[in-house]
């Protein structure tokens, strides 16, 4: 980046002190008494001359300045007129140093005067110095401070005028040496010139010093001490002393520019702190001007995939993705024209290689070396954007998940409760009847929708776990000879690695898991087909792709391949949800893969599909590694041994259980009492404790839930013994309370034979 302005008004500052220099010496020299002209030695011609000269020969004196006079700065080398009249005047020198003026008719007229060669305008030429009535027998020009007319303009300037001699030794130097270093005239003449500049500087000090000697005109900035010590810089233009084609010494000014300096210095550490910032921003930050790039940093080379040479004389629009281009050239435009718009826009770019980026883009409108340009600050949010569509839908998933458990523990209590009163029809019929025939189908019904609803708990994580070391290589080859078996049309290739880490998982979830996807496989090879199932170790990383976990922890990474149908972009999304399925009404109920990710979720990993319509399917299962082998879960605390038959008292809040399962397990010799809600058993069980050999206990019930229920009977009765009963599977509350002394856990829809085995176990303590 470049910052403009302070080294251009310097030089601006430096020229017009300059050229003010200039002015107060042609003034000076236009009042002296003196006649003083310049002229050219290779044709003798007359090219500059003070007011007293041109009025001593007759040339006019009003147009003189205009012709070029002693304006330097501004006039251009070569000095190719002369004051007008010049014409009529050359100047010639005899071979004994006296001067002669020849008019063009031929006519010579002797004058006393002082003439020393110098250079002016490039040309070799004589300075003639005379003096109206009478001659000078010598004329020192470098001689200031010998001359009152020159002293007085020198020792007014706000700059200091020095001369030293060959040896670089101070032979004079302007009072104003006072102001600028604290020195007395008098304590720096006579002294070598390198006893003030700065040890640093001093050798291209010396080095420039003799460039002058040898005739160039130098100017430099140095540091020099002050009287107190402190260090100043200075800049001088320095030239020769000429005396008779003889270099005799250097003459210059010197001037103050310790403010410049310091300016300079804070606007060059100013510069390096925006600079350390733009180079190291973690955002794109890049200039574009006329539809090009004319800026770009390191973060955005990196994110547009190429440096500023490559892509300079490319137009940024092209990077834009094709679908969102109009809307960002129109921006552009826009804002260029000075309109008013938000900052931030969103859009998608697509670099050299290819790659597509989502992308925020922050633009304001700036001058970029005199036009106008937009500097952009562009962040990459790819990797936020795909967690953010993760976090949806993990966050419908959940929802999804909370609907489906919720379904199916109401789904469980009706199945319990036309369990339980087909179970009451059959006491009364004969194993043989008709009727009794219907009755049992009637069970077998109630069984097979309660394995769906199983599915359904599995989908919503609030299945029970049977966590084991498994090893997922042996795992997989199970599995494959069980879909083998029974779909010979499928081939199934393995690719395992060598040294896959051990799961902590329940064996028949993950069985499961890896059923359903084969299955699905199948499925979408109804002709027959390869699946490829691969494991490996994975590490996650901070980088995020598109199908990989955001935890950052060893993974066992599972991969299912297919070379099915494929499934459509517009439907991938929601492949996880229960009961969507693109099967037809009979062929599938929905439920396998919502029912993998449920699953997989509740072993705290992570499922991902890529798919492409014609050309496969692949899924990402990533289930955490685990080293060393694992313990399964506490089992149940085992109940002191009881004999004989007592009294049950059964709560639940569903009325089509309490009913029919009370007046089952009457008929199975048990007093029964029962409760529909939490406050009433506790009022049963305060008074009937002493009686009471067992309560089956609904974890799920209003106002006072079975857990809250529990902990206010363990405080009448702490040897109290509990059967926790629920239409969800083993979950962690149930988890808790079979830690806390509860002696079993059955769940819903439970068959009465099976009810009543688990409390003569319990009450007899087997």
């Amino acid at each position: 980046m470049k910052v403009k302005g302070l080294s251009a008004d310097s030089g601006v500052s430096a020229l017009n002190q300059y050229k003010q220099i200039t002015a107060d010496y042609r003034n000076i020299l236009d009042a002296l008494p003196n006649a003083v002209a310049v002229f050219r030695d290779s044709d003798g011609r007359l090219i500059m001359a003070n007011r007293k000269f041109c009025e001593e020969f007759d040339l006019p004196v009003a147009t003189r300045v205009k012709a070029g006079g002693f304006d330097l700065l501004e006039s251009s080398p070569g000095f190719e007129s002369g004051p007008p009249g010049s014409e009529h005047l050359r100047l010639l020198i005899n071979d004994n140093g006296e001067t002669q003026f020849e008019t063009p008719d031929g006519r010579q007229s002797g004058l006393k005067a002082d003439v020393k060669r110098v250079t002016c305008g490039g040309d070799d030429c004589w300075l003639v110095a005379t003096k109206a009535g009478f001659s000078h027998d010598s004329f020192e020009m470098e001689s200031l401070n010998e001359q009152e007319p020159y002293r007085a303009l020198v020792e007014n300037l706000n700059d200091v005028v020095y001369t030293t001699d060959e040896n670089a030794v101070v032979t004079y130097v302007s009072p104003n040496v006072r102001q600028m270093a604290g020195y007395e005239p008098s304590e720096v003449i006579g002294k070598n010139f390198t006893e003030f500049v700065h040890p640093d500087d001093l050798p291209g000090r010396i080095e420039q010093f003799f460039k002058i000697l040898g005739g160039a005109n130098q100017a430099s900035e140095y540091r020099l001490f002050t009287k107190s010590g402190e260090v100043k810089w200075a800049r001088t233009s320095a030239r020769p002393i000429l005396q008779n084609g003889r270099v005799m010494g250097v003459q210059g000014v010197l001037v103050d520019i310790s403010d410049r300096k310091i300016i300079e210095e804070a606007l060059r550490c100013s510069e390096e702190k925006y600079r350390l910032l733009v180079q190291h921003a973690k955002d794109a930050i890049f200039v574009v001007q006329e539809d090009s790039i004319r800026f770009m940093n390191p973060r955005a080379s990196e994110i547009l995939g190429g440096t500023l040479d490559c892509i300079a004389d490319q137009p940024f629009w092209t990077f834009v993705h094709p679908d969102d281009r109009d809307l960002i050239l129109d921006r552009y435009r826009r804002r260029l024209s000075g309109e008013n718009l938000s900052d931030q826009v969103s859009f998608r770019i697509r670099n050299k290689n290819g790659s597509v980026r989502d992308v925020d883009m922050n633009s304001v409108l700036i001058t970029w070396e005199e036009k106008p340009a937009i500097i952009n600050f562009l962040r990459d949010m790819t990797v936020q954007k795909m967690m953010e569509v993760q976090l949806r839908n993990s966050q419908k998933m959940e929802a999804l998940g909370t609907l489906a458990g919720g379904i199916a523990h109401n789904f469980n209590n009706l199945l319990m409760g036309i369990h339980g009163n087909v179970s009451l029809l059959l006491t009364k019929q004969r194993p043989s009847s008709i009727a009794g025939g219907h009755l049992e189908k009637i069970i077998r019904l109630v069984q097979s929708g309660s394995r769906l609803t199983e599915q359904l708990l599995d989908y919503a994580r609030r299945g029970s776990v049977e966590v084991r070391t498994v090893d997922l290589n042996r795992l997989v080859r199970d599995v494959s000879e069980t879909l083998t078996a029974t779909r010979k049309q499928i081939r199934v290739h393995h690719k395992l690695g060598a040294k896959v880490p051990y799961i902590k998982a329940d064996r028949a979830q993950i069985e499961q898991v890896l059923l359903n996807l084969l299955l699905n496989a199948a499925d979408a090879m109804p002709d027959g087909g390869d699946v490829v199932i691969e494991t490996s170790r994975y590490t996650a990383g901070p980088t995020r792709e598109n199908s990989s976990p955001s935890c950052n922890k060893d993974y066992v990474l599972i991969k299912v391949s297919d070379q099915g149908v494929g499934i459509p972009g517009k439907i991938l999304d929601r492949v996880f949800e229960p009961f969507f399925t693109t099967k037809g009404l009979g062929q599938g109920t929905g439920l396998g893969l919502s029912t993998a990710y449920g699953i997989v979720k509740n072993h705290g990993g992570e499922i991902f599909v890529e798919s492409e319509v014609d050309k496969g399917s692949c899924f990402f299962i990533y289930l955490p590694a685990q080293v060393a082998e694992a313990d399964g879960l506490d089992h149940p605390v085992t109940c002191k041994r009881v004999a004989g038959k007592g009294t049950v008292l059964i709560v639940d809040d569903e009325s089509v259980v309490l009913g029919p399962s009370s007046k089952l397990l009457q008929r199975k010799g048990f007093n029964v009492l029962k409760a529909s809600s939490g406050e009433a058993a506790l009022g049963i069980f305060s008074e009937n404790w002493k009686t009471i050999e067992l309560v089956i206990l609904d974890l799920i019930m209003p106002k006072m839930s079975g857990k809250d229920l529990f902990y206010k009977m363990k405080e009448i009765n702490p040897d109290v013994k509990v059967l926790l009963s629920s239409g969800f599977n083993m979950s962690g509350d149930a988890e808790e309370l079979l830690g806390k002394g509860c002696c079993g856990f059955i769940q819903k829809p439970y068959d009465i034979n099976h009810l009543a085995a688990k409390i003569m176990d319990i009450l007899s303590g087997t």
